[in-house]
């Protein structure tokens, strides 16, 4: 979805208005949205506080804290203003969330939710007193607490449209974007203030015709705007895809079997991982048995397979210069979708072989790789660098990070919207190249599967983390591949 400036959507809010739509059921309906996001992230009851500040961002967090409250959840408020101090339609929602409630407990137990109404999208500049207190405050709970901050649209004391942090700034976990992401929130300066972003959509309050003022427009990736795919009925598994992996080397089997995995898991119907003939059994060992483990020491024989797919380069190391000639000219002379990853990419940018960049090519570099294969990028930040890049060449660039980017010649720069600071551990690029290289054997174009991929791997993740007994310690990359299954079962 397009984001937006601040001035832009408070023109959308105004033109709703003229069409009849009413500022407190858009209130209900965001307040809904947003009750309706936490529990997906936290579906289990537990105690939530609203901090609110005087406008209609706190209205917000009061609709959502009255739903979570008939739900069974312990719900306070934390306020430093006076009543009549409220925007009456703020007012409103608190004496409508009746009298169960806790007032003014600045003491959350453990585990709670934190949610952040103290300012909407067009507050600027440093947070001021009594602000300033109340956000020093979820920030202390945050970290001694161990409670989990929810900002309502935007972090307080962060600027929508250029993503500056002002002094005192909210550190959400998870931001819930109302309507329209905001483009200050796909910043990289806000990115450790925003955490995760998740959309709560409204109908009367949509994009359409609106220009964006970016020299490239800037989406977030969410589950509203993407798909998975529906098979007929009669699909066999030479119709769901047949995937060729060449990778893994000694002492990187794991990152060979990974990938392999994943593929599998993506919905393809056929992979076949090649791999060195001596690693052969030590790699049959570690692999699930639905993947063919075909010994080879010719990457031409990815090319002689009935293949809809390639990935190359997890676990691959330094291969000799015989391999890696063979290597390049796979990558030279397919046409099929080619997902080049981690040493690969190490590989090309030693020889020089950018010229390998071709429209058929998936690259998923994290900054390191990038600056390998790109050396201007250590001059830019990640938008320009990914703009730049792939004004350049021609393939589907994914650039991994806190927020991943992926973008394709002259495609908007999508922002992936999932993911989780568990995510930096080995093995997860490995995960993720082998589902794009899936995805695209069942015919996902290149682009579409690389951010499909990044949102599943993502949400998979964060599904650990809530879902099982894992923390961000402890998470691992077969942690994500089995939790795949609900990711993909969360999307429409």
């Amino acid at each position: 979805m397009l984001s937006v400036t601040c001035q832009q959507m408070q023109d959308i809010e105004a033109a709703s208005f003229k069409q009849g739509h009413k500022p407190e059921s858009l209130m209900e309906q965001a307040g809904a949205g947003i009750a309706k996001t936490i529990l997906h992230y936290f579906p289990n009851k537990r105690s939530a506080i609203a901090y609110l500040g005087r406008g209609h961002n706190a209205g917000d967090a009061l609709v959502a804290l009255r739903i979570l409250r008939d739900l069974g959840w312990q719900v306070g408020i934390r306020c430093e203003n006076a009543l009549h101090e409220l925007a009456p339609l703020t007012r409103r929602k608190l004496r409508e969330l009746g009298d169960d409630f806790y007032y003014n407990q600045n003491r959350p137990e453990k585990d709670s939710i934190i949610l952040d109404g103290l300012l909407g999208i067009g507050a600027r500049g440093p947070l001021r007193e009594p602000l300033a207190l109340l956000a020093g405050e979820m920030n202390h709970h945050r970290v001694q607490g161990r409670s989990n901050t929810i900002a309502m649209d935007i972090p307080s004391g962060i600027n929508g449209d250029t993503g500056e942090v002002y002094d005192g700034a909210v550190i959400a976990d998870l931001t819930i974007t109302i309507a329209i992401p905001k483009t200050g929130l796909l910043s990289q300066n806000a990115v450790n203030h925003v955490g995760s972003l998740a959309l709560a959509p409204l109908e009367a309050l949509t994009p359409e015709n609106i220009q964006s003022n970016q020299p490239r427009p800037l989406h977030l990736t969410t589950r509203h705007s993407i798909k998975r795919k529906r098979r007929s009925f009669d699909t066999h598994k030479g119709q769901a895809g047949r995937v060729g992996i060449w990778a893994g080397s000694e002492g990187m089997l794991g990152a060979a079997s990974l990938c392999a995995e994943a593929a599998i898991r993506s919905g393809a119907g056929l992979v076949t991982l090649f791999t060195p003939p001596t690693l052969y059994a030590a790699l049959a060992s570690i692999t699930p048995r639905e993947i063919i483990i075909t010994p080879s020491i010719n990457p031409q024989d990815l090319l002689k397979s009935r293949f809809d797919a390639l990935v190359i380069g997890p676990g691959l190391g330094s291969p000799v210069a015989s391999l890696a000639e063979k290597l390049f000219a796979v990558i030279q002379e397919t046409e099929l979708p080619c997902v080049l990853d981690a040493d690969m990419l190490n590989l090309i940018a030693r020889e020089k072989r950018q010229d390998l960049f071709r429209k058929n090519t998936i690259l998923t570099p994290h900054p390191g790789e990038m600056a390998r294969i790109y050396p201007a990028s250590e001059h830019f930040s990640r938008v320009p660098t990914a703009d730049n890049f792939t004004s350049e060449y021609s393939s589907t660039l994914l650039y991994k990070g806190a927020r991943t980017l992926v973008a394709w010649e002259a495609s908007p720069i999508y922002h992936n919207s999932t993911g989780t600071p568990a995510m930096a551990t080995a093995g997860q690029g490995d995960v993720l190249s082998g589902l794009i290289g899936g995805l695209c054997a069942q015919g996902y174009p290149n682009l579409e599967a690389a951010r499909l991929a990044a949102w599943l791997c993502g949400e998979a993740c964060q599904l650990a983390l809530r879902e099982s007994h894992i923390t961000e310690e402890t998470l691992v990359a077969s942690d994500t591949i089995a939790h795949l299954a609900q990711a993909f079962d969360a999307l429409s």
